[in-house]
């Protein structure tokens, strides 16, 4: 295929990302050359959540001028030398390394590209083309449609690695859902299905009656509406007066962090998600630490290992995106969306042909 000079890209303003950023669709952004051992990849769909708004925002770093960060494509070309291993993601530093080599003629496979708010490279997923390391993307599984996948590359993986780190067993109480005046279905709709399928008993919190339904269909064993009831005593009420294993918090609120603590049991986990959207300590004190032997951790993605197993269970049909597609025309609008949380399910952007 003949690849352009330039291309259609979601840019933010050259004064950089701010509270008063946006992005704008410009069809001049160049398109890169892959160097040796990397990757150029036609994007077909991006995933955007909150974390766009939060890099736009300036609430977290954005090392780019292009928004989204679950972009999924088709390799179209790369630079290689010999056979490359295909790596799941880069966390920070740290570089998380899987061998799986990867024939040098192989270019039709999609490809995943992750968070590029943790990414060192400088593209970003709201675009046509980018160049990706071939040690930063991986290939999507057989049965599994470029803009299913998409999702599962920010939220899949986030909700995916914060159960995993409250080492659940079947069984357990796990409250994955302390949402205040924040949309459930944004994120945490996967949360539930993938530790029902795991075998734990999923106190869903939210409001209205449609969250209920929805949420009580992907396996969620109780549904609490936080309008309507005390959350603390009510899961209190539902594990015997112990509380849950594990809470897993994706809301922003110093309150949502606080009712987060008191419901969990002696022993018990919580998971930190959800970005503040203004600073504030976690209400725990060395006290309640030692005392009660609480663990409290933070997640933003996961492991190669970890996206593996969400992969699978995805083509397995455990996990199914709720998923509404919009062209790439229309990221300003649902930026602005997101960030009133208008938004429920996943949105996918369309990039163009």
């Amino acid at each position: 295929m003949t690849i352009p000079s330039t291309q259609i890209a979601a840019v933010v303003a050259s004064s950089g990302a701010s509270a008063s950023s946006r992005v704008d669709i410009v069809s001049t952004h160049p398109v890169p050359a892959p160097g040796d051992g990397d990757l150029l990849v036609k994007l077909e769909y991006s995933g955007v959540c909150h974390s766009d708004v939060h890099s736009i925002k300036g609430d977290t770093p954005m090392l780019t001028d292009v928004a989204g960060h679950e972009g999924v494509g088709t390799v179209v070309a790369g630079g290689f030398t010999a056979l490359v291993s295909a790596v799941k993601f880069v966390l920070l530093t740290i570089l998380l390394v899987r061998s799986r080599g990867m024939p040098a003629r192989d270019v039709s496979t999609y490809v995943v590209l992750k968070c590029i708010y943790l990414r060192t490279d400088s593209n970003a997923d709201a675009i046509e083309y980018i160049v990706s390391p071939a040690i930063h993307s991986t290939r999507i599984p057989q049965g599994l449609s470029p803009e299913l996948a998409a999702p599962l590359l920010c939220a899949g993986i986030a909700m995916y690695s914060s159960i995993m780190k409250t080492k659940p067993r079947p069984g357990y109480w796990l409250a994955p859902d302390i949402l205040c005046y924040i949309q459930t279905l944004t994120l945490s709709y996967q949360g539930v299905q993938i530790a029902a399928k795991k075998g734990l008993n999923v106190v869903a919190i939210d409001k209205g009656a449609t969250k209920k339904d929805l949420c009580l269909s992907l396996g969620a064993k109780h549904f609490l509406d936080f309008t309507v009831v005390d959350i603390v005593q009510a899961v209190k009420t539902l594990t015997s007066g112990l509380g849950a294993h594990s809470v897993i918090c994706t809301a922003n609120s110093p309150g949502a962090y606080e009712q987060s603590v008191q419901m969990l049991r002696p022993l018990g986990t919580l998971v930190c998600v959800g970005i503040p959207g203004v600073p504030f300590n976690l209400p725990a004190t060395p006290f309640d630490m030692i005392i009660r032997g609480l663990t409290i951790v933070g997640n933003s993605a996961g492991t190669a290992k970890e996206m593996d197993e969400l992969l699978a269970m995805a083509v397995a049909g455990d996990v199914k995106a709720h998923v509404k597609v919009f062209e790439l025309a229309e990221i300003h609008d649902i930026l602005e969306r997101l960030e009133k949380s208008e938004v429920e399910g996943r949105i996918v952007l369309k990039i163009p042909a």
